[in-house]
């Protein structure tokens, strides 16, 4: 899971990648987006959470290990102690989380994490080009 930030113009944009691999059947499956955001880069890091378990409650996955390469908001997640601009999404996310079996959070580097950054990155920059057409 990834988000990426950019601006154009008057809009504040954010790009959302994730992929995940079944390790049974060793399917994968990968999405994007892209949305207009007004919040900071850790709100954006939680939204993208928050879609990505979204998607993974709608394909009745079960057990999920969501990685990501923001130290901060793996810490803020496994702490449950959000800091107050994150207190709503947080709440969202903690409700999520009954949804699943098996649900653990975890910090990856970046350079582990590049296909989700690949498709965060196409997102946002696909978004872009079309809007200068």
């Amino acid at each position: 899971m990834e988000m990426r930030l950019g601006d154009l113009g008057i809009y504040k944009l954010a790009g959302c990648g994730w992929h995940y691999m079944d390790p049974y059947t060793c399917i994968q499956e990968q999405g994007s987006s892209t949305e207009a955001h007004g919040v900071s880069p850790l709100m954006a890091e939680a939204i993208a959470v928050q879609e990505t378990l979204l998607h993974a409650k709608s394909r009745q996955l079960s057990k999920i290990c969501l990685k990501s390469d923001n130290q901060v908001l793996i810490k803020t997640l496994i702490s449950n102690q959000s800091p107050v601009d994150l207190y709503r999404i947080n709440l969202d996310i903690e409700n999520l989380t009954s949804s699943f079996v098996l649900l653990n959070f975890s910090y990856v580097f970046r350079s582990l994490n590049c296909i989700a950054d690949a498709l965060a990155k196409s997102a946002l920059y696909g978004l872009n080009s079309s809007l200068h057409s």
